[in-house]
């Protein structure tokens, strides 16, 4: 299915030059609608008996939003573009943004660097994942869209793999190399069976996939670079994950795949959850 709506999230900072052109660009190369969101995060009920009176601080506000809308605006010139602003408590914002990306059929993010408010930028994210059921991409700086005719899955045969594989399939070339990336993948008759990753990669030959297993090793490092060096070796233009196999908790405490790729890689990382 052709990508037809797409949603960019920024914030109010001004460091996300590259990411609106990026997100324009993205846009164009697939003849999509593009719509961005700002996100504009009002402070607590608290802030006028820690910071003065509240009307110093709404115009302020106030600026620094429509200074934003009319960055957007010029980065996109005639480009076929809406804005909207969600102004209100973090809390809030998480939740409207989730309802927006519905009615988009991809929520693209730049990474961390390109945001004035990175904890927000990752809570929306989640949210996003969690209560829209659609896929967030996050773009790395200055990425350049082109046909995906190689991309690679971080496969550990869970739900949430394969439902990133599914998007993953929605943008990738017919006939496009698949690389299947199995990290330290054991036989499993709930999960990969008798050869780990064998048979997602024949369900994707049957639809006409070059697919390969890679099998990977952790390493000294992390699962998320052990994850990003085999995409990047084997000359994948994408890596496609299912976020959030775990719980947000647990990967709060313990650490995960998601929480240490979120923020961005050197290659456009698919979410889906």
């Amino acid at each position: 299915m052709p990508i037809r709506d797409l949603l960019a999230v920024v914030d109010t900072g001004e460091q996300d030059g590259q990411f609106l052109e990026d997100a324009i660009a993205f846009a164009a190369f697939h003849d999509a609608r593009l719509s961005f969101v700002v996100l504009s995060a009002m402070p607590a009920e608290t802030y006028a008996l820690t910071m003065g009176p509240p009307y110093v601080f709404l115009d302020d506000y106030a600026e620094a939003v429509s200074a934003k809308e009319a960055r957007i605006t010029k980065a996109a010139g005639a480009a076929n573009i809406e804005v909207r602003t969600i102004s209100d408590q973090p809390a809030v914002i998480f939740s409207k943004a989730a309802v927006y990306a519905r009615y988009a059929d991809l929520v693209l993010f730049g990474p961390r660097s390109a945001y004035e408010h990175p904890p927000i930028r990752r809570e929306t994210i989640e949210s996003i994942l969690f209560a829209s059921g659609r896929p967030v991409l996050v773009l790395p700086q200055g990425h350049r869209p082109g046909v995906v005719d190689h991309l690679a899955i971080g496969w550990n045969a869970t739900r949430e793999a394969t439902l990133a594989l599914r998007e993953a399939k929605a943008l990738a070339d017919p006939g496009a190399k698949i690389d299947v990336l199995v990290l330290n993948g054991k036989p499993s008759e709930k999960g990969h069976g008798s050869e780990p990753g064998a048979d997602i990669a024949r369900h994707l030959a049957r639809h006409g996939f070059d697919a390969d297993v890679v099998a990977l090793s952790r390493g000294d490092g992390s699962d998320a670079e052990a994850l990003i060096r085999g995409a990047r070796e084997h000359g994948a233009a994408m890596l496609a994950l299912g976020a959030y196999g775990h719980s947000r908790l647990r990967e709060m405490i313990l650490g995960g795949v998601t929480r240490d790729l979120i923020d961005g890689a050197e290659i456009p990382l698919l979410f889906a959850h």
